[in-house]
């Protein structure tokens, strides 16, 4: 059940209004109302360390720590058996039986080379495989499931007894990941072996946009092959999301509290994004600066 949370953990990832912002981190402001948006990444790898001074200053200037869900419960074995009963085939049939046999070679193939149990994984459908695959090649590449902005806060957090808050519920999670247990299979899996082959340098060059708040960037690299190739994907596990937070983005913006919301980057980019939704609404934003 380990390797559920794992995905589970990593998902809360996986995917502007300013392109040469010095972070993705961002202070949205109407009236005396404030907080702080950032875009985080996922995975890390220890040479990722030290964060960016803009986010541990604007952590320490917050009263309150919001992210995507509650990471504790995401990482429960009684989350990771939800997850692997949605996305698990019935009455016997198994992922080779969706995917054409050419596309399947392939797949195996990859899966050999990189010695992922593609036999056992064949159970669960292709967007649970391709989940699986993709956090396998992050660790093989140094990249930490439980390394990235997101998990160091909240542990932060958790010893310095800082108010932690959830934008959604597990449940909320599920529901869309759910959604999206019978698309393609094919659609799936060949996006997926695509950018497994360029992961070398996507995941290098997505780390370097996300610390230099380049998000046009970093939306180009990450999610404009999926809004093309997979647009069910990217609705559910993005622009649905993004409208089911900003109701409750702009209630914390009401409250006295000075809140530090933390979402992965690809939720601030693009005219979907949190920012550009946010600026609609009237919001003023502009990049975090450090306060000397």
């Amino acid at each position: 059940m380990n390797s559920f949370r794992r995905i589970i953990v990593s998902l809360l990832a996986f995917i502007s209004v300013s392109a040469n912002a010095e972070t993705s981190l961002y202070e949205i402001t109407k009236g005396d109302q404030k907080m702080y948006l950032g875009g985080t990444i996922h995975v890390l790898r220890n040479s990722d360390y030290p964060l960016p001074p803009e986010f541990e200053q604007a952590y320490e200037n917050a009263k309150i720590l919001v992210l995507e869900t509650d990471l504790k419960k995401a990482s429960s074995p009684e989350f990771g058996q939800q997850m692997a009963q949605a996305f698990m085939y019935s009455d016997g049939k198994n992922l080779s039986q969706d995917v054409k046999p050419a596309l399947w070679k392939e797949l195996q193939a990859f899966s050999d080379k990189r010695q992922f149990p593609l036999g056992q994984m064949s159970m669960f459908k292709a967007m649970f495989v391709s989940l699986s695959l993709s956090i396998a090649e992050m660790q093989r590449q140094g990249f930490g499931v439980g390394q990235g902005v997101d998990s160091y806060f909240y542990q932060k957090a958790i010893l310095s007894g800082k108010a932690t808050q959830e934008l959604e519920t597990t449940g909320d999670v599920l529901t869309h990941l759910t959604m999206l247990a019978d698309v393609d299979a094919n659609v799936i899996i060949k996006a997926t072996l695509r950018d497994l082959h360029k992961m070398d340098g996507m995941l290098e060059k997505s780390v370097g946009y996300w610390r230099s708040g380049e998000l046009e960037k970093l939306d180009k690299e990450m999610a404009a092959d999926m809004r093309k190739e997979t647009p069910e994907i990217y609705q559910q596990l993005l622009v649905a999301r993004n409208q089911a937070w900003l109701p409750k983005i702009e209630q914390m913006l009401t409250t006295p509290d000075v809140e530090l919301v933390l979402v992965g980057s690809l939720h601030l980019s693009s005219k979907d994004g949190l920012l550009a939704q946010l600026k609609q609404r009237g919001y003023n934003i502009k990049p975090y600066q450090i306060i000397e």
